[in-house]
């Protein structure tokens, strides 16, 4: 018999290639159910009757009872796809190939979030998709959303890591309260570990709430869990990355960086952070070559384009960046980051009455949240204000924002903030004595 042949010896008990499968009693009736009625769903009614006997059954115990035996199986290439509602289905490989979740088969963080229906998926994706957006408005409608799909189906752990990382990235720029974001992520990972313990990107999503929460000594054991089953999945490797470079390890983030691009070499936001990375270790002609191929793979793309010229402006300014700088800002509704470069451009062109233009009207006349207003610091560095720059890395410090740690170890900022009293205070309220 091949070793995939999946059968019922006469028994009842499941066959795995002709072997007995070495299974717990309810795992074996659940495996036998769900073989007996395939492919047809099986109601979570069903396992209670047949698995549990009629005795109290939970949503999580079942959970917990189909992970082990997805598990088990994954290795013969069959699945056991979540049902919303409903229950569960015993599925091939090769069936799910041909269904809407094969898009994101492939992908090792998004290949477990595509056993769901297409319904689940979608939401998953579309709350994904918002979250990376990074806006106060599409992370709060991602967190919301995900919110809504655990409670819907709360066994359907990949929606707990992706509402961990859009907390921690909520967090990163002051948008939600620290501590609460931080007990809430841990929290649902928490809730999810014991579901579905093998579920990809726990680890990696643990790490980054601790980097926020500038937990760092407990994020780099997180992260090196994360890394052990998730060598080649880009998430856990940029997470994984923006942790050295919060710890002032930007050289040793590059090669995780580049590996990570090279799986996913379309991800802009992989792209922008190993040029980060480059011109922290200072490798800026590197940075910008990185940076020009992020926005030359995304033609049109503002972020990337105003991105690209923040480089160019860190490493080598020329009068030939004022131009398109101020060519990000003709459009209507200008986003936020856009006064940011074009702030950054001028000030390291030297026109400092125009950078304090724009300083001066985004602080006192926008709706800028602490954690934007502290990437006002890198320009007004760069004019030798150092007092207001330290001042407004001071106030994001206050409202504790995650992202202060990348932001403190900025170049722009290397010159300047260990020799300024309230800097040197920064940099130790943060990242501890050392």
């Amino acid at each position: 018999m091949p070793p995939d042949v999946l059968a019922l010896d006469e028994a009842g008990f499941p066959l795995l290639g002709g072997r007995p499968l070495r299974l717990p009693p309810k795992e074996r009736a659940a495996l036998a159910l769900l073989l007996q009625r395939r492919p047809a769903v099986v109601p979570k009614d069903a396992f209670a009757q047949v698995a549990w006997r009629d005795g109290p059954m939970s949503d999580e115990s079942l959970a917990r009872c189909i992970s082990r035996l997805r598990r088990a199986l994954l290795s013969a290439g069959w699945g056991i796809e979540s049902v919303y509602g409903t229950g569960y289905r015993l599925s091939r490989a090769t069936d799910a190939a041909t269904s809407p979740a094969a898009l994101v088969t492939g992908h090792p963080r998004l290949t477990g979030a595509a056993q769901a229906t297409a319904g689940t998926v979608d939401a998953y994706l579309h709350a994904r998709h918002l979250a990376q957006q990074r806006t106060p408005e599409a992370l709060g409608r991602a967190i919301r959303l995900l919110r809504e799909l655990r409670a819907r189906e709360p066994a359907y752990t990949p929606a707990a890591v992706a509402l961990a990382e859009a907390l921690a990235a909520a967090v990163g720029w002051g948008q939600r309260d620290t501590d609460a974001a931080v007990a809430e992520g841990l929290a649902v990972l928490a809730q999810a570990r014991a579901t579905d313990p093998h579920t990809p990107g726990l680890d990696a999503a643990r790490g980054s709430l601790l980097d926020m929460a500038w937990r760092f000594d407990e994020a780099a054991q997180a992260h090196a869990d994360a890394l052990a089953q998730g060598h080649n999945d880009p998430d856990t490797l940029v997470l994984h990355a923006r942790h050295l470079l919060f710890t002032d390890e930007a050289e040793a983030a590059i090669a995780p960086l580049q590996h990570a691009c090279a799986l996913a070499p379309h991800s802009p936001m992989l792209r922008m952070t190993l040029s980060r990375a480059l011109v922290q270790a200072g490798r800026g002609d590197e940075a910008v070559l990185e940076a020009d191929a992020a926005r030359d793979d995304h033609p049109g793309q503002l972020l990337l384009g105003a991105f690209a010229l923040a480089m160019r402006a860190m490493a080598a300014p020329t009068p030939a960046l004022e131009g398109p700088a101020l060519r990000l800002s003709e459009g209507r509704d200008t986003p936020p980051f856009v006064w940011t470069v074009l702030a950054f451009v001028l000030a390291r062109l030297g026109r400092r009455a125009a950078a304090l233009d724009i300083i001066d009207a985004v602080l006192l006349c926008s709706a800028t949240t602490t954690g934007e207003a502290c990437l006002y610091a890198a320009p007004l560095a760069a004019l030798g204000e150092t007092t207001r720059a330290a001042e407004l890395l001071q106030r994001a410090a206050d409202e504790r924002c995650g992202m202060l740690a990348l932001v403190l170890r900025d170049p722009a900022h290397a010159g300047w903030l260990p020799q300024h009293p309230a800097g040197r205070a920064l940099l130790t309220r943060v990242f501890g004595a050392a």
